[in-house]
Order: C-alpha cells, then sequence, then structure tokens
C-alpha cells in the first residue's frame, strides 16, 4: 500500500487532476463501446490519451487496459471463434506488429499523431458509408488482412485495428462469431504491442500506476456494455461510436 501511495502521489505532481479524470471518463466510454460490440474501445480511447500523455505512453496504457477489459468477456468468446479464419490473421499480423512498432518508436510523435487522426477517420468514414469487404475469403486474403491490420496497429498502436473488423464483419457468420473473432484477433496483437514496448522500456512505474488505476473502470464498463447489447438498438449504439470516432480522430488533427 505505501508502494502504491508513494507512486500515486509521484504521478498526480507529473499530470494534472483534470487530466486522470477526463482519462478515467474516456476509458469508461471506451469500455462500453467495447463491451457492447467487441471492438472499438481502444480505437476511442488512444486519441485522448495521446493529446493527454503523447503517442507511445497512450498506446503503453491503453494496450493493457484493453486485455484487461476484454478478460471479462473472453471466455464466451473463446468458444464462438472460427479459428480457420482467426489463425491466419493473427500469425501474420503478430509479426507485422513488430515491423509496426519499430516504425512507431523512431517516428516524431507528432507525425503518428496525425497519421492516427487520419487513420481513424478514413476508417470511420468508410464504414458509415457501409462499404464492405466483399472479395473471396481464403488463407491468402486471411493473411493480407493480418498483414495490414498488424502494420497498422504496431504503427499506430490502435488495438483491433478496422481493417480486421471490417474483414470479419463481411464474413457470413453470426454476430456473436464476428465478436469473437474481433476480440480474439485484437488480444493477439495487443500481447504483441505490450512486448514490443517493454522491450523499449516503455513501461515505468508511473505507466503501470496509470494503467491500474485506469483498467478496473474499462473492465467494469465493458461488463455494462455487454449488458446494454442486451437492451440498446444497435442503429443507436453504432451512430454514437461513430460520433465519437469522427470527434476523436479530428482532435488528433487539429491539436
Amino acid at each position: 500500500m505505501e508502494f502504491f501511495t508513494h507512486y500515486l502521489f509521484e504521478i498526480m505532481e507529473e499530470i494534472t487532476l483534470k487530466s486522470l479524470m477526463i482519462s478515467l471518463i474516456i476509458v469508461f466510454i471506451g469500455g462500453l463501446i467495447q463491451g457492447y460490440t467487441g471492438f472499438g474501445g481502444g480505437t476511442i480511447s488512444v486519441p485522448i490519451l495521446v493529446l493527454l500523455f503523447g503517442p507511445i505512453a497512450a498506446i503503453g496504457i491503453i494496450t493493457p487496459i484493453y486485455i484487461f477489459g476484454a478478460l471479462a468477456i473472453l471466455p464466451k468468446a473463446i468458444k464462438n471463434v472460427n479459428w480457420s479464419e482467426v489463425l491466419p490473421v493473427s500469425i501474420a499480423g503478430s509479426i507485422a506488429v513488430f515491423v509496426g512498432l519499430s516504425i512507431l518508436v523512431n517516428t516524431n510523435p507528432l507525425v503518428i499523431k496525425n497519421i492516427m487522426g487520419f487513420f481513424i477517420l478514413l476508417t470511420t468514414l468508410i464504414m458509415i458509408a457501409g462499404k464492405k469487404y466483399n472479395g473471396p475469403r481464403n488463407i491468402f486474403t486471411s493473411i493480407i488482412t493480418g498483414l495490414l491490420t498488424g502494420g497498422v496497429s504496431g504503427g499506430t498502436g490502435i488495438p483491433g485495428a478496422p481493417i480486421m473488423v471490417i474483414y470479419y464483419l463481411a464474413a457470413k457468420t453470426a454476430p456473436t462469431i464476428q465478436r469473437a473473432n474481433i476480440l480474439i484477433t485484437g488480444c493477439i496483437f495487443s500481447f504483441c504491442i505490450i512486448i514490443g514496448l517493454a522491450q523499449n522500456s516503455i513501461y515505468d512505474h508511473s505507466i503501470i500506476l496509470i494503467i491500474l488505476i485506469l483498467s478496473p473502470i474499462f473492465m467494469i464498463a465493458a461488463k455494462l456494455g455487454q449488458y446494454l447489447f442486451k437492451l440498446v438498438p444497435a442503429e443507436w449504439f453504432k451512430n454514437v461510436a461513430y460520433s465519437l470516432l469522427i470527434l476523436a480522430g479530428s482532435m488528433l488533427l487539429i491539436y
């Protein structure tokens, strides 16, 4: 307990109470989105955290939180995964994650921030337009999807990058299977991101403590989002998520 309070006071010297409160709110909203849709929680949370802590630190914070939040819904999801599609995407993507990370840690933070904002806006507009992948579905297309998703995830730190989301949602399978595929693949990529960031000594005591503070909020919100999945119309929730993504992406480009 003394360890926790010592570093908590140290963190409060480095970041303002306002920044911490904003982080709690945005992580809660991200958790709701994550629990309801099975994806998007990290994508919504990352932009605001980037503005508060910088790109690398923000990615280091949200990625473990994404996994902690997924733990609440992982047991049910694993039962519904289509491994024949998930494995090629995940294996190819995991390799690409480390390539993307090597670019991320060696690139100007301002450039990374702008790339994040542009990518979030682009993919959100594609989803709003209702564009779907209508091409073939085989091991080759799964590998390509994995390479693109992993590269973007590693290069921007956005867990569960929308490329694989669009690919999985185009499959003619039940929504529960689609959500499970997205969740499991996102978790695998997130583990790779954490390993890569740890190798670059990103996780100091301040980052770890912020993760411990924010993770329970994300987990509770993800559980609540799961409950809302049964009550709130998908169209309404989708519109809210799109609005938040556009706002977050725009803020990264403007500020």
